[in-house]
């Protein structure tokens, strides 16, 4: 693990000077511009370059080397802070600045998530890879959490400049670590500069392989449309607890309740992540992932039925507490069942899709509530005597029902297919670090013929 602990402090570094000046830059679009819509295009290039560059980032991280890869990535990434650095401190600072550097940013976290993804396997024995996936979702639990107090702190201290150059330094630092750590490599990766003699195969070929894989075992089928659904009840539920929490609050104590319902959700990823991150992991991480998936869905549900702000606190820490558990499970059964040579491919395109279900959840949840689920449930709506009356809210029965409809439709599609198995490969694990062979701890898997009831 010493390999891992090393590259992980660096991302913890990096990752909390990313939310630091995200948080920062946003409220300075917000204010230069008072435009609601520029504020989002901010958040919507944080997602969508990386998305499109995914596919392509997967296929070079599985040619390169994936500590190569991670050097070039951050390293792109630090010159892009450094550029906008300079333009605030000779005064030059503009929102197309901003948005450019986000863009350059979401493109290089297309590279980095799988390339790290891909390397924990190599780095850490079988028994230890669902407390390194937690230990990573702890890292961005903590980013979450302090990065605006941190931010706010250092606007008050020095301004948007001390928050860029702290974003710089925390890059360098990553740089650090990386520079120090020694990834071992897999042996059987696609040709290239290391391979020069073989014969290379076409990009399309490695992706329609890395496609294959993704979607070749009914259990990985079923893991990719859980976390990708997760992520979009995530990202709608986070757009609907706000007007829910102001609905249902006086004006004189709506801060105290979103600060509540805020710090509530973070302590409930915080709680999870750090718990997952000394457990040494479930032996059927397939039941936990659909335990923890009901679990989530049936918070959100609770809190469409009942939308007080002690009921929606209690919820998003509930909501919150599972996602580590779903993260860290989901993590070690797709390393257990992908070679080492295709998780580039693999683990990008699988981040393309669960940005997506991000993505979605953003883009749909306004006009859901309010164009479709409100003219329902409205007091002279079909369902608005019946359904309505029992939302408990007058003024956003519509983002309740998208509420409750979201934790119903996740509690499903994590029961669906809870007895698909997720078969490991045959071959050994890669050399660790340390130069000894691991042993390997095979993931559950239930025949198919098998009468076992369990889900696993």
């Amino acid at each position: 693990m010493t390999t891992f602990l090393l590259v992980w402090a660096g991302r913890l570094l990096t990752a909390l000077g990313s939310s630091v000046s995200g948080f920062a830059l946003g409220l300075w679009i917000y204010q230069q511009t008072g435009s609601v819509t520029q504020f989002a295009t901010g958040l919507l290039l944080g997602f969508a370059p990386g998305m499109l560059a995914a596919p392509a980032a997967g296929v070079l991280v599985d040619r390169y080397r994936r500590r190569t890869v991670l050097l070039c990535a951050d390293t792109a990434a630090m010159l892009t802070a450094v550029a906008l650095t300079a333009a605030e401190t000779t005064g030059h600072l503009a929102v197309w600045q901003v948005y450019a550097t986000t863009v350059v940013e979401s493109c290089c976290a297309a590279f980095q998530w799988p390339a790290l993804a891909a390397a924990v396997t190599g780095m850490v024995r079988p028994e230890q890879r669902g407390r390194a996936g937690a230990m990573t979702q702890t890292a961005l639990a903590a980013a979450q959490l302090l990065g605006p107090m941190l931010a706010a702190v250092l606007l008050g201290a020095g301004g948007l400049r001390a928050v860029l150059v702290i974003d710089v330094v925390s890059f360098a630092l990553g740089l650090l670590t990386l520079l120090l750590a020694r990834f071992p490599e897999p042996a059987g990766r696609p040709p290239g500069p290391a391979h020069p003699t073989r014969q290379r195969v076409g990009w399309r070929a490695e992706l329609a392989h890395g496609r294959r894989i993704l979607t070749g075992q009914p259990g990985l089928r079923h893991l990719l449309r859980v976390v990708t659904v997760l992520n979009g009840a995530e990202a709608a539920a986070t757009a609907l607890l706000l007007p829910l929490v102001l609905a249902a609050t006086p004006a004189a104590e709506q801060n105290a309740a979103v600060a509540m319902v805020s710090t509530s959700g973070g302590l409930g990823l915080a709680l999870g992540s750090v718990v997952m991150s000394v457990w040494s992991g479930p032996r059927r991480p397939l039941t936990w992932v659909t335990a923890a998936t009901v679990l989530s869905g049936g918070a959100v549900l609770a809190a469409g039925l009942h939308p007080q702000p002690g009921a929606l606190a209690a919820a998003a820490f509930t909501f919150f507490l599972g996602l580590p558990v779903v993260t860290s499970c989901s993590q070690v059964l797709w390393q257990s069942a992908v070679a080492a040579e295709a998780q580039g491919r693999v683990f990008a395109l699988r981040r393309m899709f669960t940005q997506g279900g991000t993505l979605l959840g953003y883009l749909l949840a306004g006009p859901l509530a309010s164009r479709v689920c409100e003219p329902l449930v409205a007091p002279d709506g079909p369902l608005g005597p019946t359904l309505g009356r029992l939302l408990g809210t007058a003024r956003d029965r519509g983002s309740a029902l998208l509420l409750c409809l979201t934790g119903l439709f996740l509690a499903v599609v994590g029961l669906v297919g809870r007895r698909h198995t997720v078969e490991p490969l045959p071959s050994p694990d890669p050399v660790v670090c340390d130069g000894t062979p691991p042993t390997r701890i095979p993931v559950h898997a239930t025949p198919a013929n098998s009468t076992d009831p369990e889900p696993t």
